[in-house]
């Protein structure tokens, strides 16, 4: 015949098993955590990098100075001759 099973040893055995879940779920956490802390350093690598980039109206601006300066340099030359 099976032994039977009382009351306060399936309490004991459910409480070890949500025991064993928690441990596993702080392991995870970390894990996790971790990996965050990781993708939150790459995103800010890529930003940094983006940021760092010129807009295409800044290099607008530089070519309309360089034309200036291309036009005054060239009227200069011109009084030198």
């Amino acid at each position: 015949m099976p032994k039977k099973m009382t009351i306060d040893k399936l309490a004991q055995m459910t409480a070890e098993q949500f025991f064993k879940i928690d441990e596993r779920f702080s392991i995870l956490e970390g894990k996790v955590d971790a990996g965050f802390s990781e993708m939150k350093s790459t995103l800010k690598t890529v930003l940094d990098v983006v940021l760092d980039i010129p807009s295409k109206r800044t290099f607008n601006r530089l070519e309309t100075k360089m034309d200036s300066f291309d036009a005054r340099l060239t009227s200069v030359e011109r009084k030198v001759k």
